[in-house]
């Protein structure tokens, strides 16, 4: 029989999280946070820009509020992927298309931190058109392995203790994967959970915003301050029920990850998880992919074809031109048949879970590849990025000094539930189940 764990009482738990930032000090602690980020950024080049005049201006402002004045995240630093706009501050969306470009104001989201008290320190590298060519980052931990896709900024910057927690975006699997190789967590929300106004937009059915963080403790923080219709967090919680995901692609999972999943799967059955199996259906796993590949190029020839047809050969990536070539064959047509499709898989996949029900399965195919061979596989994120269903990354292995992450999935809506569940496992595992 599933254990009744009590999530609420994480509540407490995470409401004293901000006493890791003091109320005072704000400013020496962003000094000390762009000190050691310029020393670290040297060789990792996590960021493309570091806003020293900016963030020293409003740690000042922060200094000087009073008590009652202060924000949930009070003092915390953050950085932001280049391809979410920060007022005065280069966002080029990866592209030397877009050098210099400087947003006049700050997306939504970006504004909804600073006000809760988070300082901005810096931008972070994005691959190309958060879609194509790699960015300069290396993985913080072997500087010749990638540090993933095009969230790979943030999650380097995170991962290297730069900065507590970094924004990001995931339209196939870019938080969950970079976030997983570099050992940190990653928070992919429901679709629409948080505003994407603001963003370079590749595909409007499946852009997400999304976090990167130092522990579920942030990760939670931080969503507090992000989803503008978050559910209650006092409402009386459900009984968490873990399953396992059975592989629902082609591509072959490593001995590392597969070994240290099944050391985690094993430490939680003996807290009392059956960890019953759970499959997707094969007309889901066959579709997958192409539904995705059609929404996604589709929208990126139709928004940005036109910009990328007239920009100098050297300055656009093979890669890149491929993806619009392919978008340029699909028509209109096709395209909505994509939207239902969707919509009937989204429903599907919501489905198979009951409320309260979290799948585990593995973040990445394996520990971070080798730079030569780029990125790694994008087939154990991409599902749950086209269903719009909550996904999480958590670190809880290493194989070699490189990190291996498992990942949670919830049901439509249910964002609370996975951040609570991975709580909850953080918690049972300690720092890795390998340990």
């Amino acid at each position: 029989m599933e254990p009744r764990l009590n999530w609420c009482r994480t509540d407490k738990q995470m409401d004293s999280h901000n006493s890791s930032y003091p109320a005072a000090g704000v400013q020496e602690r962003i000094a000390s946070t762009l000190v050691r980020a310029r020393q670290r950024d040297r060789t990792l080049h996590a960021f493309i820009e570091l806003d020293t005049t900016g963030a020293m201006q409003r740690a000042a402002e922060l200094d000087a509020l009073p008590m009652h004045a202060r924000g949930p995240l009070h003092g915390m630093p953050m950085a932001i992927k280049e391809v979410i706009d920060v007022a005065g501050l280069h966002c080029a969306w990866g592209s030397p298309i877009h050098a210099g470009r400087r947003p006049a104001v700050n997306a939504p989201l970006v504004q909804r931190l600073i006000d809760a008290g988070a300082v901005p320190v810096g931008i972070t590298a994005s691959t190309e058109y958060a879609l194509a060519a790699a960015a300069r980052t290396v993985h913080p931990r072997d500087a010749l392995r990638s540090p993933g896709a095009s969230s790979s900024g943030s999650a380097a910057a995170v991962s290297a203790g730069l900065v507590p927690f970094a924004l990001g975006t995931q339209t196939i699997g870019s938080i969950i994967r970079p976030a997983a190789y570099c050992g940190v967590v990653g928070f992919k929300p429901s679709f629409g959970r948080y505003t994407t106004d603001g963003f370079l937009c590749l595909s409007s059915r499946l852009d997400h915003a999304g976090l990167v963080a130092a522990s579920v403790a942030d990760a939670i923080a931080v969503d507090r301050v992000l989803a503008a219709a978050a559910e209650d967090a006092r409402h009386e919680c459900p009984p968490l029920t873990l399953r396992v995901l059975q592989p629902w692609f082609d591509d072959e999972v490593s001995t590392a990850v597969s070994s240290s999943l099944e050391r985690c799967y094993s430490r939680l059955r003996s807290e009392g998880f059956a960890l019953d199996p759970l499959v997707v259906d094969p007309e889901t796993a066959a579709t997958e992919n192409e539904l995705t590949d059609t929404l996604l190029t589709y929208e990126l020839a139709k928004r940005h074809g036109a910009t990328l047809r007239a920009a100098p050969p050297d300055k656009v990536s093979a890669k890149l031109m491929t993806l619009l070539a392919r978008g340029e064959g699909i028509g209109a047509a096709a395209f909505d048949d994509a939207e239902a499709r969707q919509a009937e898989l989204s429903a599907r996949l919501n489905a198979m879970l009951l409320p309260g029900e979290i799948a585990l399965a593995p973040a990445t195919l394996d520990v971070a590849p080798w730079l030569t061979e780029g990125s790694g596989s994008r087939a154990p994120q991409r599902l749950w990025t086209l269903a719009g269903l909550p996904a999480l990354t958590l670190p809880v292995g290493e194989r070699d000094g490189l990190p291996i992450g498992v990942q949670l999935v919830g049901r439509f809506g249910e964002d609370q539930a996975v951040l609570r569940a991975a709580a909850q496992i953080e918690s049972i595992l300690g720092q890795r189940a390998d340990e």
